[in-house]
């Protein structure tokens, strides 16, 4: 069964004491000695099972905030029997209305309240009628007058609660409005950026930058720009959005952080926000990296059996080294990214791999040599590097 609406909830456990004490004031003549009527005995029992039953019926078949207030006319009825179960005794019956009309402005509107208040004496006019009792039996009008003014001061004070419950309930289903769509928008934003890095930011207040090791690894498509000569530039974008698909679903499968997509280009890092010690992260990434050249490798034959322009290929360049992780950019927009000479190296060693080839650096290959079979070492010279760096064309890993 679905869960009670907050109304039908929040008179239920004051309705269940209100009719438990009505019951024991209703059958204090009896506690007194004199023995009680059938019929009474039966009201009585009524009042104790009513609540229970009120917030079962109410919940299952009128769950709503005008469900729990037209429950308040049962009680508005059983509010008139109570008059007449106690024979008009001033105090009992002035409490019994007052408590229901302030049930019926705390949760309630002024045309129900008045509606509560036309039942309860309609059943006690009716009541009167029928016991053919004279206005002299019901005590001097001084006694109900001052009665009456209990119960006009005490729907005073429940109006005011009412007010202030209505803007506190208008406040709750804002709050909710508001909550589901930041949830919505948080959804929709987790997208933009790597699973790693999102859970790192929900997890942590702090925009702070550190540095650590990592193994960055760059990969680019060759044969991109030809392929946007010769499709239409629909096609183009739902084939680039199925290599980009592909390789985020390779890199997340070996636990990678994508840090970003540059056009046809993607750059992934191992190391942060979690670590799996540096040889294992650059494992990962060596794997990874031979897993995306087989992904397009399927890409590929899929685009052919397609009849689409497919003559695309990949380059893959890694390098492990320190770098600055974090927070960057301007007040108004930020990026979680790695920055440093290391990814510099990567960016470069991807722009000198043969195609369908992946380059590796000699920081990289030392920590996956016992893993990774690698061809013989290069010498290059990279664009806006100082030095010579020595790098590794890997062949695949090693079988055991």
């Amino acid at each position: 069964m679905r869960q009670p609406h907050y109304l039908v909830k929040s008179i239920y456990l004051p309705r269940v004491i209100a009719y438990l004490l009505a019951a024991l004031v209703t059958a204090s003549d009896a506690l007194a000695g004199a023995p009680p009527a059938p019929v009474l005995v039966v009201f009585l029992l009524w009042l104790l099972v009513y609540p229970h039953l009120a917030f079962w019926l109410t919940r299952r078949w009128a769950n709503t905030d005008s469900g729990a207030r037209q429950s308040l006319h049962v009680d508005a009825l059983l509010v008139g029997l109570l008059v007449i179960a106690n024979h008009y005794d001033l105090f009992a019956a002035t409490s019994f209305v007052a408590a229901l009309l302030m049930s019926s402005l705390l949760i309630g509107v002024l045309y129900s309240m008045l509606l509560n208040v036309g039942l309860v004496a309609l059943i006690g006019f009716c009541g009167l009628v029928w016991l053919d009792i004279g206005p002299q039996a019901l005590g001097p009008p001084k006694a109900w007058l001052s009665g009456l003014s209990v119960i006009i001061y005490s729907a005073m004070v429940a109006g005011l609660g009412f007010r202030v419950s209505r803007h506190l309930g208008l406040g709750r289903k804002q709050l909710v409005a508001r909550q589901f769509r930041v949830e919505g928008l948080s959804r929709r934003l987790q997208r933009y950026i790597s699973p790693q890095i999102y859970q790192h930011l929900a997890s942590s207040d702090q925009e702070v930058t550190r540095r650590c090791c990592l193994s960055v690894c760059f990969a680019d498509i060759e044969g991109f720009t030809r392929m946007m000569d010769c499709l239409a530039e629909d096609l183009v974008a739902q084939l680039l959005n199925e290599y980009l698909n592909t390789m985020a679903s390779v890199a997340l499968r070996f636990g990678g952080t994508v840090d970003k997509f540059m056009g046809d280009g993607v750059m992934v890092f191992f190391g942060n926000p979690t670590s799996r010690g540096t040889a294992t992260d650059a494992l990962a990434c060596v794997s990874m990296a031979l897993a995306m050249r087989e992904a397009l490798g399927v890409l590929r034959d899929g685009w052919n059996v397609r009849g689409i322009y497919s003559d695309v290929h990949i380059r893959i360049g890694i390098h492990t080294g320190d770098c600055a992780v974090g927070h960057f950019g301007s007040a108004q927009r930020l990026d979680y990214t790695a920055v440093g000479s290391t990814v510099n190296i990567a960016s470069r060693l991807e722009g000198c791999a043969a195609r369908d080839g992946l380059l590796i650096s000699a920081a990289t290959q030392e920590l996956v040599a016992a893993e990774v079979n690698c061809g013989p070492p290069l010498v290059l010279r990279l664009r806006g590097i100082r030095r010579d760096v020595q790098a590794y064309p890997v062949l695949g890993l090693h079988s055991h």
